[in-house]
């Protein structure tokens, strides 16, 4: 009741021209939790005012997707690609409000962060009680007893074992062996941390799966914006987490360092480097067995003409073409001159010299310039075109309405505040809200309900207000009274 006569109240005031709600306008329809759309209909604007839904709420997560993965190539194609979206969202909206009705559940959903943040600073912690704790500890067998009498009972105890093995080391010559000894209370710390970060890494899979697996598609739908694929590489980094935090206890807090990397994940600037290094994974990958192709072709040359001329000590090797091969790969990765920089054990000739020159010199041509380049450039490049899609997302977010596709530079001109019509007028998440609410509610709609409500399940854009809003459309009529 409380809601029907806030909106007849707003409409009689839009009717007539008049404000009669005045400045309790927001605290009112923010305590009855009261949202507004304007839709187009019949040629004109109207208002739409409707119950905020209950329960129903955007995800952040999928409140950054929209923002960065709308088409914004023309008016129209942004109009439809947000009704695409919000089909969607309302689906998730739908799927998150089902989860928090069961309380555990939507305690695990809605602390994902935690989660994150815990999967970090646990490993973390470990890592730097690692750098403390491992330290390798040895005995002289030529003096074991003087040896003993500087260590303290813990790590007496921790060398029994060694002091046994320097005995019998001391019949062989050997005079130092050594062990890992940490301090009093080092696996006990390790296990008990160790639990609680499989527990978070246990609760951050859930949470992640729990919100998202209604979009986990097997087959690849060009027509769904939310779709992840079930082969995603964020998945199998889930399943590398949890494998690490179950065998870092067994590694005595080894196998934890991976997870360092989840930090990436928790700064989005991170995430935006990465992304950037990896928009072109599919080329970088075609340019490794090119890279391979090089090295091999070489090995052969090596293997035929110069096998004599590596050396051992140096590790390098050749006496099979396996050998040669990764002899070339391993110092293919290493900065040099020019070349290899072999040895040429043995090779001391003016011939040798020219073999070398025309070896190195092509080699470096082939594999540093214009291998090591080409990565470089496709690295940069996504760097570029992920900055260059970014920029031009802001400056249409900062000067273009998603909903009517008015400029900042002409609302302004008529005196209507930029800020004001992106966040009262035409703010996406209140059409999204509208959307979901015309979704869930099981009663009687109005004309103008029913339109939108049809219009939105074939996402056509046509009810929303193109190169329209109320606000102007007052103006203009008063001026030509």
């Amino acid at each position: 009741a409380a809601f029907k006569g806030y909106a007849l109240l707003k409409k009689i005031s839009a009717l007539e021209k008049k404000d009669y709600v005045g400045k309790l306008d927001e605290d009112i329809s923010q305590k009855l939790k009261v949202g507004s759309v304007e839709v187009q209909w019949k040629g004109h604007l109207e208002k739409v005012y409707y119950p905020i839904p209950r329960g129903g709420y955007v995800r952040n997560k999928i409140k950054e997707e929209l923002k960065w993965g709308i088409d914004r190539k023309s008016k129209f194609d942004k109009q439809k690609d947000f009704l695409m979206w919000s089909l969607e969202i309302v689906e998730d909206i739908a799927h998150q409000r089902y989860f928090s009705s069961i309380p555990v559940i939507n305690y695990i959903m809605k602390h994902d962060i935690w989660w994150d943040w815990l999967v970090f600073l646990i490993a973390l912690v470990l890592q730097l009680w690692l750098l403390k704790e491992w330290k390798i500890m040895g005995i002289d067998s030529g003096n074991i007893a003087e040896d003993l009498r500087k260590k303290t009972e813990h790590e007496q105890k921790c060398l029994q074992d060694l002091i046994k093995k320097a005995e019998q080391n001391k019949t062989q010559g050997i005079l130092k062996t050594s062990k890992m000894c940490p301090s009093e209370g080092f696996y006990f710390t390790i296990v008990c941390l160790g639990i609680v970060h499989i527990f978070a890494c246990i609760f951050l899979s859930m949470s992640y799966f729990l919100a998202n697996y209604h979009r986990i598609t097997i087959k690849n739908n060009p027509n769904k914006r939310m779709s992840i694929k079930w082969h995603s590489f964020y998945h199998f980094y889930l399943a590398l987490l949890l494998i690490c935090s179950a065998c870092g206890i067994y590694t005595n807090g080894m196998l934890y360092c991976v997870h360092l990397f989840h930090i990436a994940t928790l700064f989005d600037l991170l995430g935006r480097v990465i992304r950037g290094a990896t928009k072109h994974a599919d080329q970088l990958l075609v340019c490794m067995p090119f890279a391979v192709i090089i090295a091999y072709c070489y090995a052969i040359i090596y293997f035929s003409l110069f096998y004599e001329m590596f050396n051992h000590d140096k590790m390098e090797y050749c006496n099979t073409l396996g050998q040669c091969l990764l002899t070339v790969l391993k110092n293919s990765l290493r900065p040099s001159s020019g070349g290899h920089n072999y040895s040429w054990t043995g090779r001391r000739s003016f011939s040798d010299l020219v073999y070398r020159v025309i070896i190195d010199s092509t080699f470096w041509i082939l594999f540093t310039i214009i291998g090591l380049n080409v990565v470089t450039s496709l690295i940069l490049d996504g760097f570029r075109q992920l900055k260059a899609e970014r920029e031009k997302a802001v400056k249409d977010m900062e000067t273009l309405c998603t909903v009517c596709g008015l400029s900042k530079d002409y609302l302004t001109s008529n005196g209507i505040s930029w800020v004001t019509h992106t966040e009262r007028e035409h703010n996406i998440w209140s059409y999204v809200t509208f959307f979901y609410y015309l979704q869930e509610h099981s009663g009687r709609f109005s004309a103008v309900e029913n339109e939108v409500l049809q219009k939105f399940k074939k996402t056509d854009p046509s009810f929303l207000p193109n190169g329209r809003c109320i606000s102007i459309d007052t103006k203009i009529s008063i001026e030509a009274e």
